[in-house]
Order: structure tokens, then sequence, then C-alpha cells
């Protein structure tokens, strides 16, 4: 049954592929579209979706220890990718082939697709149905704190692997100071204080429901947002560029089955002896058995790697994530 929940939301997430791929097919809109879309939701959707997951803690229900733990199991999650990647494409000589395929399999799609993925885990999973809005608080702080290491190691380590085009200090920069950091940081007096944007305010005996819906307005753009430009990345991809491709099998080896596999074991056996708890537990996994990040395109255009590989890694991982993620989900919840 959790397996049927998990496997029909994904799919309904999946479906929202269709109209971007049938826009760009039918050439309704142009060669551009999935770039500006792309900025809305880097610059809007995202940066709304982290404040909302801030705002939705509350602080009495996580411990700073959790917090730690969190922060380096997101590191190691990374990590597992990095190493396992590298041992497998170990002899390979094509550089740019090399890079988009290491960066695929390193870095999921934590935010778009993670978040939502990780709120629908919690939600159908008998063991927190007790607490569910205590559980659903840690684990949107735990998917946040994910997303932080994401960018962090995305604009150094990920930009490495492709060479390191950029100045270092330029890394830094944006590793610091990017749209979901700065909405971390501005949420965050918010969450430490007790007070949330998302409840009513009351003003001279009026209730003001507004900037709620704002937020909420805001941050629900991300999924149909981001399905839609991959589906419109889909339409501009060859189906024989990634059934050929060597790379591109090695790191849906890596991304789809190796990582989560290692990482799921892993936090299993930390929760088996009590060092961390169940929220935690599927949050790694959702994470680590997401697909592969939208950005490895982005991060191929911009330094020089194969954007063939990328594309073909982001298209064939959200595909294989349909039975991917309730598998490794439902797995995971049997030990909870």
């Amino acid at each position: 049954m959790y397996f049927l929940s998990v496997f029909l939301s994904v799919a309904v997430l999946l479906a929202l592929l269709v109209p971007g791929y049938v826009l760009r097919k039918t050439r309704i809109v142009g060669d551009t579209a999935a770039k500006d879309l792309s900025g809305v939701l880097i610059y809007v959707g995202m940066p709304a979706l982290i404040f909302y997951c801030m705002m939705g803690v509350d602080k009495t229900h996580v411990k700073w220890q959790d917090v730690v733990i969190c922060l380096l199991l997101a590191v190691i999650v990374h990590l597992v990718g990095y190493i396992a990647i590298k041992l497998v494409l170990m002899k390979c000589g094509d550089r740019g082939a090399k890079a988009a395929a290491s960066f695929s399999a390193m870095f999921s799609n934590c935010g778009f697709l993670g978040i939502p993925l990780s709120e629908i885990a919690i939600k159908y999973c008998d063991a927190f149905t007790a607490t569910p809005d205590d559980s659903m608080s840690r684990m949107r702080l735990y998917a946040t704190l994910f997303n932080v290491v994401f960018n962090l190691l995305n604009w150094t380590l990920g930009v490495a692997l492709f060479g390191g085009a950029e100045k270092k200090s330029g890394m830094l920069r944006k590793a610091l100071f990017n749209p979901c950091t700065i909405a971390l940081v501005a949420a965050l007096p918010f969450t430490l204080t007790g007070l949330s944007l998302l409840e009513p305010i009351n003003i001279g005996g009026t209730e003001i429901t507004q900037i709620a819906d704002l937020i909420t307005y805001l941050y629900n753009i991300c999924v149909p947002v981001s399905m839609c430009i991959l589906g419109i990345r889909l339409a501009d991809i060859k189906a024989g560029a990634i059934f050929r491709n060597g790379y591109v099998y090695a790191s849906l080896g890596v991304k789809m089955l190796v990582v989560p596999a290692l990482v799921c074991a892993f936090c299993l056996l930390l929760y088996s002896f009590g060092g961390i708890g169940g929220e935690m537990v599927v949050c790694m996994v959702v994470m680590a058995a997401t697909p592969t990040a939208t950005t490895a395109l982005a991060f191929a255009e911009r330094f020089g790697g194969d954007t063939t590989v990328a594309g073909s890694c982001i298209v064939s991982s959200t595909v294989s994530s349909l039975v991917v993620v309730p598998l490794f989900l439902m797995l995971t919840a049997n030990f909870l």
C-alpha cells in the first residue's frame, strides 16, 4: 500500500512533464523557454520553497545535535556519489562526458522534487501517523539543511568537476550568496523566535492571511515549473542519445542504485542504534534516490561539459525514479 501511494504520487509529478514536452515539440515555446523558466525557478520559486519550509519548522521539536548530524549526512550522501562515480569512470578519457556524468551522479533534484517527495513519504508512512505535524516539521528542516549543503557543493566541488572554470573567489561567493541561502537566512529569525508568516496576522482585530497566501503561491510554482522545464528539455533530446551512451548508464547506475542503497543501509544502521530519528532516515533516503539535478545541464552548458550526457542523465534518472523512489521508501518504512 505504501509503495502504491508513493508510486502514484511520483507518477503524478512526472505527468507534469507532458505540458512542457508538448509545448516544445509543437514549437509553441522557443529555444530559450527552459532557460527563462529556470530563472523564475531559481530566483523566485526555490527561495520561496526554502522560506516556506523554514516557516513550518517548530524548533522545540529539533535538537541542535540533529542539525549537525543532518549536515554531516548531507555531505556524506554527496561524497558517496562522488567517490562511486570516480571509481566507475576512472579509466574513461572523454573529459566533457566524464564531468557531466560525474556531476549527474553526485547531485540530486533535492529541492524541486526532494522536498515534496519527502513530504509525501512522511504523509503516507505509518511510523509517523501518531505525530504527523511534529514529523513534518522535522523533515522540512532536514530537507532545507540538505539543500543548503547541496548549494554549497554545487558551486564548489560541482564546478571543479568541470575543471574549475571560474575563479575560486567567484565560486565561493555564489555558494554563500545564492537565492536559497539568502532565503534561509531571512527565514531563520522567524524560526528561532517561533513566529510564522504562514499563520494569520491579527491587525486591529482583523486577521490578515494574504502574506501566507503570497508565500504559498510562490513556493507552489516549484514542482510544475521544474517539471515543465524538464519536459521542454526532454523534447530536445533524441532517444538514441540516451540508450547508446555508456556514460549515461554509468551515471544512472551510481545515482539511482549505488547511492540510495548505501545511504539507506547506513542511515538504517544509525537508526537501529538510536543515532538518528526516522524522519531523518526518510529524508536522506529520498534525497539520495531523487533523480539528477536539473542544474546538471545548465552547468554542462556553462562550463564546457557534454550537454547530451547531462540531459540524458536527467531524463533517464527522472523516469527511473518512478520505481526507484517508492522501492527504497518501502524498504525504509519496513524498518521504522
